[in-house]
């Protein structure tokens, strides 16, 4: 969900080359592929792969799986911070 939702906000401010940083190499491959398309969250794959091809001109997603200081700082601001009206997901997956 924070992929989708921080590539939505990239959209948003009119960003046109965006790297998405994961330190989840299972969203890595699903987003890289069409290998988990038919996971219980292929959709969801689906529509971030689609965001993606529609909304920018360039997309790179890079799979960081130790030592992420960036996503780590991220994902900690992001969950201390909420706007009025946004939505909170905590997953321990």
């Amino acid at each position: 969900m924070a992929a989708l939702y921080s590539l939505q906000h990239c959209a948003q401010l009119g960003m046109t080359k965006v790297i998405l940083e994961t330190d989840a190499s299972i969203l890595g491959r699903a987003l890289k592929s069409l290998e988990m398309d038919r996971s219980p969250y292929g959709a969801m794959f689906l529509l971030i792969r689609d965001l993606m091809y529609w909304q920018f001109n360039e997309c790179n997603i890079s799979v960081c799986p130790r030592s992420n200081k960036a996503a780590d700082s991220l994902a900690t601001y992001g969950a201390c911070v909420l706007a009025p009206g946004s939505h909170e997901f905590m997953s321990q997956g």
